[in-house]
Formats: C-alpha cells, sequence, structure tokens
C-alpha cells in the first residue's frame, strides 16, 4: 500500500512513519505543504493520502477540499489534534473517508483505518459510477425521444416501451407490452426485418447467454403504415434495480446516415464506370470501334434492356448502332433514315441540349421510329453535344415502365459528353487518314512525273537519236542504247518502289537485305553516290518492325541525297543477341548536332519511328566528317 504523508510537523511526521515502517508492503512519502502534495498526487498514484489539516500553506476544511479537487482518484484519511474533532467531522463531510486524532493513533489503528478508507473510496466510486450510468440511461430513454426503447422483465416479458418503438416497429403498444419478448421474436417481429433469421438469430443468443449485443444494423421493410428505414440495435443486461435480471433493448434510426452511404457509394461507382469508360473509349481512334465501345459500356453508367446510337446528317438522323431489343426492328433501324421533324423527342433534345425521359412509351412518338421492340416501355435519351452542337444522341430503353431514376438523365448526359469526345477524336482520326492517303497519292503522282516519267521521255529520244545513228556512227548508237538501258532499268526500279508505296504490305513480303538493295540502287543510281551495303543473315523480322526499320534506312538515305553532298553511303545490318543493328553511314559533309533543332532533317520521324518499336536510335555526326546513323532493335525491349 503506497502512503501520501501530508504533515509539516517533523515529530508527528516521523511518529506515523515509525508506525507504519514495521508493516510490510507499505512505503510511505512525506510532503509538509499542500503544494508539495498535489504535485505529489499527480505525478503518482497513491493508495491513501494521510493529510493533516493545519499546513503552512493551507488549514482547515478548504485544505481537504483542494486536495480531494487535485486527486479525486485517491482517498483521505484526514490528521486532527485533540482539539480538532469538529474540523474532522466537517472533514469526512467535505471528502475525507475518515479522520483521526493524532494523540489516540497507534499503528494498529492507523493501518485499520487506512484499509477502510480505501475500501469504503472503492465501494462509494463504484455507487457513483453506477448512479451516473443509471442516471444516464434514464436520460438517453427520455430524452432521446426517436429512439425505440423495451425494457425486458427476468423472464423476458415486455415492462415498458416508448412511442418510438411503436413507430419504427409498426406495432401498438397493447400488442407487445405483459408478451414474453421471445415468443413475440418468432411470431411477430423477425418477420419485419428483411434478414429476419438474422435478427432472431443474434438476439435469442443473447438472451440465452445473459450478454450484451454488439451494435448491429437491421432494415425495416415497409408495409401498411410501417416505412422503410434502418435500424442500429443495442441491447445489455439490467445488473440491479427493480427490473435487475432483465435487458433493456434500444433502436436508433439510422436512415438517413444508410442513405448517405448509399449515394455515395453509387456516386464512387458511376465515377469509376465512367473512368473505365473514358479509358475504353479513348483506347481506339476506329469509328467503327467507338460506336461499338460506347453502347458496350453505357451499360456500366445506366443498366438498361436495349440502346441505340443515333447521328445526325444534314437535317436527317440515321441509327448507327443498336443493340437489344426485336432483330428485325433492329435491322430496320439500321437501314433507315429519318427526318428529324419526324422525332419531337429528338428535335427537342437538339434544341434544348438536355436530356429527356418518358416513364412509359406508349403512345409516344418514338414508336415507330427508334423503339428497338413494342416491348420497350422506360426510356431516357441523351444529345451528343460537341461544342455547343449536337452531332447525335444515345438512346436506352426498359421494358418495364417506370425503370428508370431521376438520375439516369444526369448519368447518361455525362456518359454523353465522354461519347462526343471519344466520336470527334474518331472523326478527326478518319479524316486525317484519308488527307494522308490523298497527300502520299499526290506525293506518288509527283514521283511518277519527275522520276519516272521524265527518265521515260529521256530513254525514248535518246533511242530515236540512236536509230539515227545506227548506220552513220554504230559506236554512237551502240553507247546511246547503253544509257537508254542504263535509264530503263533506273525506271524499273522506281516503279517498283512506288508499287512497294501503294501496297505497304508488300513491305514484309521480301527480305531486309532485298528490300534494302531495292529501295537504295533506285534512289542512289541517279544521285552518282557509290552504295557499299554489308548485309548478313537477317532473320524474319515481325511486320511492324520490318517496315519501320525500312522507313528509318529510307529517311536516313534521303538525308545524305538532300543535305551531305556524299560520295559513298555505307549500309550495314548484322544481327546481335536477340535483334538486330543498321547503320547507315556516309562521307558527307556532317553536321553540328547542337545547332540543329530536333525536327530537321527529317530527325524527330526517326525517333518516333524507333520508338514505335521499341529500338533504340543514336546520331553521330561533325562538320566534315560526315554522319552516322545507329539503330538498335531487340525483341525483348520491343514487348
Amino acid at each position: 500500500m503506497r502512503i501520501l504523508l501530508v504533515e509539516d510537523n517533523p515529530g508527528d511526521a516521523r511518529l506515523i512513519q515509525e508506525m507504519l515502517r514495521a508493516t510490510p508492503d507499505v512505503s510511505v512519502r512525506h510532503v509538509d505543504t499542500l503544494m508539495a502534495a498535489v504535485q505529489a498526487a499527480q505525478a503518482e498514484t497513491y493508495d491513501v493520502i494521510l493529510l493533516d489539516l493545519s499546513l503552512p500553506d493551507s488549514t482547515g476544511v478548504e485544505t481537504v477540499l483542494e486536495m480531494a479537487s487535485e486527486a479525486p482518484d485517491m482517498p483521505i484519511v484526514v490528521l486532527t489534534g485533540l482539539d480538532d474533532e469538529e474540523r474532522g467531522i466537517e472533514a469526512v463531510q467535505a471528502g475525507a473517508q475518515d479522520y483521526l486524532v493524532k494523540s489516540e493513533i497507534d499503528s494498529r489503528l492507523l493501518l485499520r483505518a487506512m484499509r477502510y478508507a480505501r475500501e469504503r473510496y472503492r465501494v462509494d466510486e463504484a455507487l457513483r459510477r453506477s448512479e451516473q450510468e443509471y442516471r444516464s440511461l434514464i436520460d438517453d430513454v427520455f430524452d432521446t425521444s426517436m429512439v425505440a426503447v423495451l425494457i425486458l422483465d427476468s423472464d423476458f416479458t415486455i415492462v415498458w416501451m416508448n412511442e418510438a418503438t411503436e413507430i419504427y416497429f409498426g406495432v401498438e403498444r397493447e400488442e407487445l407490452i405483459g408478451e414474453d419478448k421471445r415468443n413475440l421474436i418468432d411470431s411477430k417481429l423477425k418477420c419485419i426485418f428483411a434478414d429476419p433469421d438474422d435478427y432472431a438469430a443474434r438476439l435469442l443468443n443473447a438472451y440465452t447467454e445473459g450478454t450484451f449485443t454488439d451494435r448491429f444494423e437491421c432494415h425495416v421493410l415497409p408495409e401498411g403504415e410501417r416505412q422503410d428505414r434502418w435500424l442500429e440495435h443495442w441491447s445489455q443486461p439490467i445488473r440491479d434495480g427493480m427490473f435487475k435480471g432483465g435487458r433493456i433493448e434500444q433502436y436508433t434510426d439510422i436512415t438517413d446516415r444508410k442513405v448517405a452511404e448509399a449515394a455515395e457509394q453509387e456516386q464512387r461507382r458511376f465515377a469509376e464506370a465512367l473512368r473505365l469508360t473514358a479509358e475504353t473509349l479513348t483506347s481506339t481512334l476506329e469509328l467503327d470501334d467507338v460506336l461499338d465501345r460506347i453502347l458496350g459500356n453505357v451499360e456500366q453508367v445506366v443498366p438498361h434492356d436495349a440502346a441505340n446510337i443515333v447521328l445526325i446528317q444534314g437535317d436527317e438522323m440515321h441509327v448507327e448502332r443498336s443493340r437489344g431489343g426485336d432483330v428485325l426492328k433492329t435491322q430496320e433501324l439500321l437501314r433507315g433514315h429519318s427526318p428529324l421533324l419526324k422525332t419531337p423527342i429528338l428535335k427537342q433534345m437538339q434544341t434544348s441540349k438536355t436530356p429527356v425521359m418518358i416513364d412509359d412509351l406508349d403512345g409516344s412518338s418514338l414508336h415507330d421510329l427508334l423503339r428497338p421492340s413494342s416491348e420497350m416501355r422506360g426510356y431516357v435519351g441523351a444529345p451528343i453535344v460537341l461544342l455547343d452542337e449536337v452531332i447525335g444522341f444515345i438512346n436506352i430503353f426498359g421494358q418495364k415502365r417506370n425503370m428508370f431514376d431521376a438520375e439516369a438523365p444526369k448519368r447518361l448526359s455525362a456518359f454523353a459528353s465522354q461519347a462526343a469526345v471519344a466520336l470527334q477524336n474518331a472523326r478527326l482520326f478518319q479524316r486525317s487518314q484519308e488527307l494522308a492517303t490523298l497527300q502520299e497519292r499526290q506525293r506518288i503522282a509527283r514521283e511518277l512525273h519527275d522520276a519516272v516519267s521524265q527518265t521515260l521521255f529521256s530513254s525514248q529520244t535518246m533511242a530515236e537519236a540512236a536509230l539515227r545513228q545506227w548506220s552513220k556512227n554504230p559506236e554512237r548508237a551502240r553507247s546511246l542504247f547503253a544509257d537508254v538501258h542504263r535509264m530503263l532499268s533506273s525506271a524499273l526500279a522506281e516503279m517498283r518502289i512506288l508499287l512497294l508505296e501503294l501496297r505497304p504490305a508488300a513491305l514484309t513480303q521480301i527480305g531486309l537485305k532485298q528490300l534494302f538493295e531495292q529501295y537504295l540502287q533506285a534512289t542512289l543510281s541517279k544521285q552518282n553516290i557509290e552504295l557499299l551495303l554489308h548485309m548478313s543473315d537477317i532473320p524474319p523480322l515481325p511486320p511492324d518492325v520490318q517496315i519501320a526499320l525500312y522507313r528509318i534506312v529510307q529517311e536516313a538515305v534521303n538525308n545524305v541525297t538532300k543535305h551531305a553532298k556524299a560520295k559513298t553511303i555505307t549500309v550495314t545490318a548484322s544481327p546481335n543477341s536477340g535483334g538486330l543493328q543498321i547503320v547507315v553511314q556516309d562521307d558527307g559533309e556532317g553536321f553540328d548536332l547542337d545547332d540543329t533543332k530536333a525536327t530537321s532533317l527529317g530527325l524527330e520521324i526517326m525517333r518516333e519511328r524507333a520508338g514505335q518499336i521499341g529500338a533504340t536510335l543514336t546520331i553521330d555526326s561533325k562538320r566534315g566528317q560526315g554522319t552516322r546513323v545507329i539503330v538498335n532493335w531487340t525483341e525483348i525491349q520491343a514487348h
């Protein structure tokens, strides 16, 4: 037992310490002021405080009040003088557990007083806490009027319930008071919950074990005047009082919280669906794929039974994609074009740029033009708006009337906004492809005019001159015919290159070595540049890799012929561990890499093509020392 002795008289303090010295398991700390006592009690916990009422910094009952305030969890025994018994009684009334007259103290009396003080303090504290819990319980019952409360006696008979219980359970008080709650659970109460067996098992098990029940949620089903609501149940045994051995149960209405949680979860699911949809829609630029994916992903945003996409073409509309519904009707929809004016609902959305919801389609203007089948009843449509212009509509249908809730138009509209961006990207990509095709055709036409056509014209002129010289100067004629042969060979090589450009798939139908020979010979024969080609046996390459390598070498050679003023080009291709290295080197003027813009000389084009196949591109050049382009591709790196 740990004792805090607060005594300013050294003799009295020494006497008390001597009385306790021989007692085992008792330790004493001595202080001589109230301030020191407070500091000691705040630093450590003591089983009993022996407190003198006459201290240098405090006297009388105020000393007890101050000490009790600073050490509320420690029992106090007051020490008084011979003439201070009245003050000792006042001290007990002020909160001390006992008082002792110093002149009458012996070790036996002192120990008994301290032990009794400690035990009385524990009993009083337990009683105080019990009273607080009981008072809190009563306060909850009467002050929290919207918490349903039932009180059961030791036989589990319902002896009291409040009005909130009647409201939540939809049962009159007279039907429950005086009845055994265990029987009521099976006969009348569990059926009002969405999970009746779980509810019954939790309560009956707690009754049998006589234990607290963990808080659990239970869903009340609506019927008659009983509303749909969520309750949180909690119950515990009654330990004391007139209903000792019974139980108290309470049900707190948590409907608002559950609705908010459900709304938050639904919003998260919707946001996640939109995110996944955005990823899916933007993962392709092919228009047909985008249309298919729009229909495939709208189900994640707003569940439905059928859907279609309508795009506007001038003053007409056309169903581009349809899913669900009657097959024959769907085929008919996909074949037809209809004026927008024939569908007032779509015209309304085009004007207002806002979605529309119809609970029952029977009798609506969508019946013949857009509805995938006569079985569809519910409808939600949203305009696809791009740059403040409606370019189409997404329409979804349900087989049940009132199938869609108030959030469906908002969600479909959000999805339509994403679809608009995806459609625009696909259209721009399609137009860029068409423009690229047109530009490529124009380039090939120029090549035919500038290269092949001029070569053939020159060959024809030289052949006619050779015929005229044949009889007069055979040697000159033979020389002219040799030039004609060389020029026709060059024209033939040019034609082969143009055929390859017209049929890109042909770039992968021959080996890389043969491809380089055909291209380089045709390109360099007109430039008076010597070609040195060093090609090892190259294994077959993936089509995209072969095309990319061909284009990189093509661009490098073009740069040499246009800018380098070179006399020799050396192309070396050699396999290495798991891949291929290609080096294009010339003896031209070279250039300073630091002074060259990233896009000059087609360098950026070559880097992009290398990156597409996972290859590395290195360019080494100095003025007066030529240029070397090195491409390293490995199969592992490509994957």
